[in-house]
């Protein structure tokens, strides 16, 4: 029944993701045609400014109110697991309250200083008002991720969703055409706009949960000065991890542009090709992470439930299907972005150059998925130290072929493309070795790699000799269809090969699960 729960967990979820993510890559596709290259150059020389303020309270206390909740509610303790997110919230609060301040007034030297850009101070004060609302949003989020309650905090991830999409687009749609630096400061608006909706969800079923909860009486032996201590002690080296990354996106706003214009590109070239690295070809890289972030949300409980009931061998066997289902998932779409990047380019973005960076990127996300997932996995194991130093090392090497090899003309951009990979390939095996010395999982070589490595080869033949007949018709359903039925194939193939077991299927259905045990 675990077993289940945790897979109709990571359906919901992966479900929400894919819903969130395919408005948000839509949204971006319609954004950068509303504001072009530049726009959304300016958008994301803001959003690492944004991410390295709400890290230090969305990173690593909503993963400690995760596990920290599960195991109360594994030990019936719900009074307890309230103590835990009211105190969780109190420090959110304090800290946000804090940041806010400090963006409010360092914001004219960011944008003069460090982003040496003047066209985006208004976006950055604009920014104070999401760091509090996103942080407490995330907390209650974590809460009910704790509870196993994966709808309620996917709900809200849509409501957000389609609140800013919904105020973004409309507006600059009437206002159309708007100038670069105009759009990019309503694309931050929204962002704002859209967690305020979604907040106002997550409390609303706050207020009704807590109702229902007040009439089953626990008492709470958790000390208050305990309970922060666990809290920090889990979300430190977590938050410590995700800084180094918000830090690395933000000196990769600052140095990439400013490297390339060593290199001899101009500004407005060089803020181009940081808006199609960034703003047009990392949505793409990071695709799995629509399932990925689902099973990482839903092993981080669980594993903190079965360490808390000694059952090692369940640890063993989610991390094994986990990894599994990673790999079945990432090597195909790895596949196509190696394939077929340049059409794909041309498609979405009816940009070649997009294609060509989708082309050479596309090697890390098979790679990328991984260390996803097997971080989810020594964050429940409580191996947040060991996760952060693999970071770490993989990102230090990111950042110095950043700073050195895209000023260099020979390389230019290239240069952030082989630090990209090479990180992704460093933390992702760093982090296999270290999961490996803590659980003795099962990985089967023949299903989880060459199966699906020979199934997604068919399936790139199958989609290169249909678009042989599509480019016959200028129609943008006959190119989704081709894609839709060639993944079709490949999860056919996995089916036939028995890479993915049709048991594994039926288990999902409750009919099925009741003639087994009958």
């Amino acid at each position: 029944m675990n077993k289940l729960k945790f897979i109709y967990g990571s359906i919901i979820l992966a479900t929400v993701n894919f819903l969130v993510r395919m408005m948000g890559f839509g949204y971006k596709i319609i954004l950068s045609k509303l504001i072009g290259p530049s726009g959304i150059g300016l958008f994301q020389l803001v959003m690492p400014v944004l991410m390295l303020f709400i890290t230090i309270t969305t990173a690593g206390i909503p993963i400690a109110v995760t596990k920290l909740v599960a195991k109360e509610e594994a030990k019936k303790n719900y009074s307890g697991s309230f103590r835990i997110l009211k105190i969780a919230l109190y420090i959110t609060t304090v800290i946000s309250l804090f940041l806010s301040i400090i963006l409010f007034l360092s914001a004219k030297y960011i944008s003069q200083n460090i982003l040496k850009n003047n066209d985006i101070l208004y976006s950055l004060y604009f920014l104070v008002p999401a760091i509090g609302i996103i942080s407490i949003s995330s907390v209650i989020r974590g809460y009910f991720y704790g509870l196993k309650k994966m709808a309620i905090s996917g709900i809200a991830q849509v409501i957000e969703q389609i609140s800013r999409i919904l105020f973004v687009l409309l507006y600059l749609y009437f206002s159309y055409p708007v100038d670069s630096r105009w759009g990019a400061f309503i694309a931050v608006l929204g962002i704002t706009l859209g967690e305020v909706f979604g907040l106002l969800w997550l409390l609303f079923n706050y207020g009704i949960f807590k109702l229902k909860r007040k009439k089953i009486k626990t008492i709470s032996n958790l000390s208050y000065s305990h309970i922060t201590s666990n809290l920090l002690f889990i979300a430190v080296p977590i938050t410590i991890s995700r800084l180094i990354n918000v830090i690395l996106q933000l000196a990769n706003a600052v140095l990439i542009p400013q490297r390339l214009m060593i290199a001899g590109y101009t500004n407005s070239e060089a803020v181009e090709i940081f808006g199609r690295v960034v703003g047009m070809t990392m949505p793409l890289i990071f695709l799995p992470f629509i399932v990925t972030s689902a099973l990482v949300i839903n092993i981080i409980p669980n594993i903190s439930e079965q360490i808390h009931n000694h059952k090692i061998k369940e640890i063993e066997e989610d991390t094994s299907l986990c990894i599994r289902i990673t790999l079945l998932l990432a090597i195909p779409i790895t596949a196509i972005y190696i394939a077929y990047s340049v059409p794909l380019g041309n498609f979405i973005y009816n940009d070649p150059l997009v294609g060509k960076y989708i082309g050479i990127l596309g090697y890390s996300t098979v790679f990328l998925s991984l260390h996803h997932t097997l971080s989810g996995v020594l964050h429940g194991l409580g191996k947040q130290i060991p996760a952060t130093i693999n970071y770490i090392t993989g990102m230090a090497f990111q950042l110095l072929a950043t700073y050195f090899l895209i000023a260099n003309p020979k390389y230019g951009i290239y240069g952030f493309f082989i630090g990209f990979l090479t990180s992704s390939i460093i933390i992702c095996t760093l982090d296999f070795i270290v999961v490996r010395h803590h659980i003795k999982f099962k990985l089967k070589i023949s299903d989880y790699i060459i199966k699906p490595l020979l199934s997604a080869t068919i399936m790139i033949q199958v989609i290169k000799l249909g678009d042989y007949f599509v480019n016959n018709y200028n129609n943008v359903a006959f190119h989704v269809l081709l894609y839709l039925l060639a993944l079709c194939l490949y999860w056919i193939l996995l089916l036939l090969t028995k890479a993915l077991p049709i048991t594994s299927l039926l288990k999902l259905f409750p009919k099925y699960n009741k003639k087994i045990h009958n």
